[in-house]
């Protein structure tokens, strides 16, 4: 699958080698730009699969870009291209889809454009919609304004950032329904792929999702991460 992908920062000699490896993976470049208001009006009139971003630029730096992006553009995929790695894990709330570190390295950038054509792409309007119970309420809510279902009690609880409620259903009766749309990050968690913004290292055997709309990490556990 080739992607249309728009290069965004500010030294000329880092985009020209950006610009080379995209093109030997056999991806298009759309754009290339030194700075984040070039970068948005670049994307009024352009299709972009991907946004490759510096996070030092003029102007808008690329964190606060791609925060407006996942807004903007929720369909578009963004990956910052830096060489700062302290700035990992602030990427990751304003979720983005990966993070290469320069000087990049094609395999690495291959790894990380390949992701992106083996992902599913965003579930459209028609995706599910399932029966929550909130306080005194039942609710009819799609199955992508959730980020998870934790078993708990007994009970099986469907939450967000946004919402928080009940549901008639077990976890294994959810991953079997909507299989295609889940992963179990452990043996009480269903998480929505499309709500996953990246993975969390602690410590060597510690990790946790991230989530796009900033609902708090999940732990995963060893089997499955």
């Amino acid at each position: 699958m080739s992607l249309q992908i728009l290069i965004a920062g500010d030294e000329a000699p880092a985009r020209a080698r950006l610009r080379t490896l995209v093109e030997e993976l056999g991806h298009e470049v759309c754009a290339c730009v030194s700075n984040g208001c070039d970068a948005l009006r670049a994307l009024e009139d352009a299709r972009i699969d991907v946004a490759l971003l510096d996070i030092e630029m003029p102007g808008t730096d690329g964190l606060s870009l791609a925060a407006q992006l996942a807004r903007e553009y929720p369909g578009m995929q963004v990956i910052l291209v830096t060489a700062h790695p302290e700035y990992a894990l602030r990427a990751f709330d304003a979720a983005v889809t990966d993070y290469v570190l320069k000087p990049v390295r094609k395999e690495r950038l291959e790894s990380a454009l390949q992701r992106i054509t083996q992902t599913p792409k965003n579930i459209p309007d028609d995706a599910p919609m399932i029966v929550i119970r909130i306080g005194r309420k039942t609710e009819l809510v799609r199955l992508t304004a959730l980020d998870c279902f934790v078993a708990d009690g007994g009970y099986v609880l469907a939450q967000s950032v946004n919402l928080s409620g009940f549901v008639d259903l077990s976890l294994n009766e959810i991953e079997e329904r909507w299989k295609t749309y889940l992963i179990r990050i452990h043996r009480s968690c269903l998480v929505l792929k499309t709500a996953i913004a990246g993975i969390e290292r602690a410590d060597q055997s510690t990790h946790r999702i991230l989530f796009r709309d900033g609902f708090p990490p999940l732990p995963i556990s060893r089997r499955k991460v």
